[in-house]
């Protein structure tokens, strides 16, 4: 069967064949030319003449107090119609579903014969090929039993008779892989097709309903083209490294079942809630092709200062008395906050300033910012061992098992997630982490970007330290050392690239999850600490090199 043959034109779509749906779509846009879609268009023109920078505020007035006159015409125009439109919309949608369905049902079973064709097609190419191989393989051996008159003769024979084996072999894969390559295209083309059917009803009702869909269309659309864009060597390579996690999680919960405990779980829950500040924090950073190497540092400053000012105790530092005993509750609890919070920001902002302004990487911005937040903190606390919080004090906000932690956790990831997606900020994040250059060209501010960047990045650590605090209720300027570490490896397994523009909020949530129930699982079924920095090796390895591969891909 040629080819050709297999890709002939399937179904005829009712779309083109019948000129009721155009009738309807000519009706519909008649009826919304006054009305909804000149509304539409008005709305979009005053949100463009708001955006526009050439434009003086009182010529902007003008212009949007015109346009919101034509605005209450649409309006009353598109009210008049409605129930015009809705009638002829669900007359429309109602003989485009049945009649789509009767249609797609035809698409999907000529596709399939055409497959099924195609398959048996290739079975046969393939079994004459390897026929025909067979056959001029044993031709070319035959030539093994020619008498050589000399020695050297035998040799040539025998050389001659290597290569042209050789060459047999090359040309029988390559003819192999040109009919594989034929059986596939043809598979492709018909998986094309099909989707195309269903696409032209997509749209179709999209242009019926005025570019609105209902919920489970919207599902439906995401679903069929997840299958239809769907590659299982695409997809094992970019979830490959939650396969292994989840091969060791098996194997931990078989070594001892416990682990699947309720307990258990709210403990990862209770541990994760704290790191997810420092890996939200960071994850911006990444997002924009950056680090932070300082995390651990202001983390250990965070927390000896909220430990200091909530404690029931007075520290002598340098002859100076520290004495915040005389502060309530309420007091010490937002002075501490307010402070954790400012003395991270003041250390981000630095280090942000100098990696927007000076183009310096924040690799060495955030080092240096590291080394000089630690130095003063053990310049003025060294002297201490550890600063003791108020116990009752620390119970009060983390709650029992730490539940008033993991509901802060909640609220931030749901406020970043917010910035990151439903905001400009949020979209010149990506656009400055994709390609800082063609950002600045097309009117973002790169400086006051990457600036918010590091400012939200200080907010998220100074309350990530204030709530840790809580949680161990004790601390030093060298406690969370190795902070950053755990938060950036987070961020690289929930598949925030450090290529840049790539990565979501999710992302650090789960790979804040699966590093700490890591750190847990190893810890509860006895394995020595020192294995835990090998096992963190290898996945942060596993999991820049999978990056790696499929930036390479897309390159």
């Amino acid at each position: 069967m040629a080819k050709e043959s297999i890709l002939n034109s399937l179904e005829s779509s009712p779309y083109t064949t019948e000129k009721k749906y155009d009738v309807y779509l000519s009706q519909l846009k008649e009826l919304r030319e006054e009305g909804a879609a000149k509304e539409r268009a008005l709305r979009n023109e005053n949100q463009e003449i708001k955006l526009n920078r050439q434009l003086d505020k009182e010529t902007k007035r003008e212009l949007i107090v015109g346009n919101n006159n034509a605005l209450e015409k649409a309006k009353k125009v598109k009210n008049e119609n409605k129930e015009k439109v809705s009638a002829l919309v669900s007359q429309a949608l109602s003989e485009s579903n049945a009649q789509w369905k009767e249609y797609y049902q035809k698409v999907c079973l000529e596709a399939k014969e055409k497959k099924a064709a195609a398959l048996a097609k290739y079975n046969e190419d393939k079994e004459k090929l390897v026929t025909e191989n067979s056959r001029k393989l044993a031709t070319i051996k035959g030539l093994s039993t020619q008498k050589a008159e000399n020695e050297e003769d035998a040799s040539k024979i025998k050389e001659n008779i290597k290569t042209e084996m050789r060459a047999q072999q090359i040309a029988y894969k390559s003819k192999m892989l040109e009919i594989k390559n034929e059986k596939n295209e043809v598979i492709s083309k018909l998986k094309d097709e099909k989707f195309q059917a269903y696409m032209e009803k997509y749209g179709y009702q999209s242009n019926v309903r005025f570019e609105r869909h209902a919920p489970q269309e919207t599902l439906e659309f995401k679903f069929r083209h997840y299958l239809y864009a769907f590659k299982l060597k695409d997809f094992l390579l970019k979830n490959a490294i939650y396969f292994v996690l989840l091969a060791f999680f098996i194997f931990c919960i078989a070594k001892d079942s416990s682990l699947l405990s309720t307990k258990n779980i709210i403990s990862i829950f209770g541990q994760s809630s704290t790191k997810l500040f420092y890996s939200l924090g960071v994850a911006g950073l990444i997002l924009i092709a950056g680090t932070d190497l300082s995390i651990g540092r202001l983390t250990g400053a965070s927390i000896s200062l909220v430990c200091m000012i909530m404690s029931s105790k007075m520290y002598v530092v340098n002859n100076a008395n520290w004495d915040f005993t005389g502060l309530n509750f309420a007091s010490s609890f937002i002075i501490a906050i307010l402070l954790s919070i400012i003395i991270c920001v003041l250390f981000t902002s630095i280090a942000g300033f100098f990696t927007a302004k000076f183009k310096m990487h924040p690799f060495i911005t955030t080092l240096s910012t590291q080394l000089i937040s630690y130095g003063i903190m053990m310049v003025l606390f060294a002297s201490i061992p550890a600063f003791n919080m108020e116990i009752s004090w620390a119970r009060t906000i983390r709650g029992d098992n730490n539940i008033n932690l993991i509901i802060f956790s909640v609220i931030a990831i749901a406020v970043v997630w917010f910035i990151w997606n439903k905001t400009k900020f949020g979209k010149y994040m990506y656009a400055v982490g994709g390609n800082a250059e063609a950002a600045s060209v097309s009117g973002i501010n790169v400086f006051w970007v990457t600036m918010g960047i590091f400012i939200m990045a200080g907010v998220l650590y100074g309350l990530g330290g204030f709530f840790e605090a809580t949680r161990v209720a004790v601390g030093n300027p060298s406690t969370g050392t190795g902070t950053e570490l755990d938060a950036i490896a987070a961020c690289v397994v929930g598949g925030i690239s450090f290529s840049g523009g790539v990565g979501k909020v999710s992302g650090a949530v789960i790979g804040t999850l699966i590093f700490t129930a890591l750190t847990y699982c190893l810890t509860y079924i006895g394995f020595d600490a020192n294995m835990q920095f090998i096992f963190k090796g290898a996945i942060i390895m596993a999991a820049v090199c999978l990056d790696s591969l499929k930036y390479l891909k897309k390159k």
